[in-house]
């Protein structure tokens, strides 16, 4: 894998973890650079999956050779719901951008999301107990470590990691609010205490990371 922060030619890799604010970011880099500019990896049955990804990483994978047709393609992103280490060695840490959002809040989030668009009926609890979303954050985004990152951003400081972006790659992306469950971001989900104690306890691992990731953003700013 290539050291810490080190970049190489060729497309970003955002790292698209459900429900940090992603897709506002996504469809911020689409508005600023157009749809053609951004390959999508969302698995292989996805719609917003692109051709190209879905030949070269779930058909018959060979990420060098996506790597040279996305160049050749004009692509200049990848985004997707996708393990940071897909694309890590082959694209360069350096170009590994990522946003990351209290692991609490996002798994609330996440269930509300499901019950609106996924037609999911069980309980809160019974959802935050199923092994699948316990550390979910983590799974994605804790291969590399945070100093790793070429960009790192916050959903609880959304605009400041718009503008983070804009500073550090010379962009002018517009701060959207796309995709959201709740009117603002700064709003919180409340939980019962017994509850929350619970869930923080199943995802100490996303916890302790996003702490990390907390402070790697402060010092980068």
């Amino acid at each position: 894998m290539t050291g810490a922060g080190e970049g190489s030619a060729g497309p970003l890799v955002f790292v698209h973890v459900p429900k940090t604010a992603g897709t506002s970011f996504r469809e911020a880099l689409a508005l600023r650079f157009g749809g053609r500019a951004i390959a999508g990896d969302y698995g292989p049955k996805a719609v917003e999956t692109s051709p190209l990804v879905r030949r070269h990483v779930f058909e018959k994978p060979d990420l060098p050779q996506l790597r040279e047709d996305l160049i050749a393609a004009g692509v200049r992103f990848v985004c997707g719901h996708v393990p940071v280490q897909r694309y890590a060695a082959t694209f360069g840490t350096g170009n590994l951008l990522v946003i990351v959002r209290d692991p609490v809040q996002r798994l609330v989030s996440e269930y509300q999301h499901f019950r609106r668009h996924n037609g999911e009926t069980r309980g809160f609890a019974e959802f935050y107990r199923d092994p699948r979303f316990i550390n979910h954050q983590y799974k994605l985004v804790s291969a590399i470590e945070p100093a790793e990152y070429g960009f790192v951003g916050l959903t609880e400081r959304y605009a400041d990691t718009v503008a983070a972006a804009n500073r550090q790659f010379g962009w002018d992306l517009p701060v959207l609010a796309s995709n959201l469950g709740r009117p603002s971001l700064e709003l919180s989900y409340q939980l019962d205490p017994g509850m929350e104690a619970e869930v923080r306890e199943l995802n100490r691992d996303d916890i302790a990371y996003y702490e990390r990731m907390v402070t790697e953003f402060e010092r980068r700013q």
